[in-house]
């Protein structure tokens, strides 16, 4: 004798379609980064923006000015990553800028 398993009552169950899955409309990424050195200074600045249902931004800076006798040194990083996703659609954004500035000064 075997056993079966029978089950009567799938009324609940949804259908799953893949144009069901789309669940917003438009989905955007963007990044924007400026970075800009010269004796005694360093500046950096870094944006991201995401839009969608499922969305990542990180936007990261860094500045380093140095006075090394009659060596002046400045250098400035910046670095902005976006990603958004609404059901299968997907957009990303990357963007890096770096200066650097050697320069000699009078002792």
């Amino acid at each position: 004798m075997k056993n079966f398993l029978i089950i009567s009552d799938l009324s609940y169950l949804q259908p799953i379609s893949e144009s069901s899955i789309v669940v917003g409309g438009n989905i955007y990424a963007g990044t924007v980064t400026t970075t800009k050195t010269g004796v005694g200074y360093a500046t950096a600045a870094a944006g991201a923006l995401a839009i969608g249902d499922t969305t990542y931004t990180n936007a990261q800076t860094k500045t380093n000015v140095q006075n090394l006798g009659s060596l002046a040194s400045s250098k400035a990083d910046a670095t902005a990553t976006a990603y958004a996703r609404t059901g299968n659609q997907t957009a990303s954004s990357h963007n890096s800028n770096s200066s650097i500035s050697l320069n000699l000064t009078n002792p």
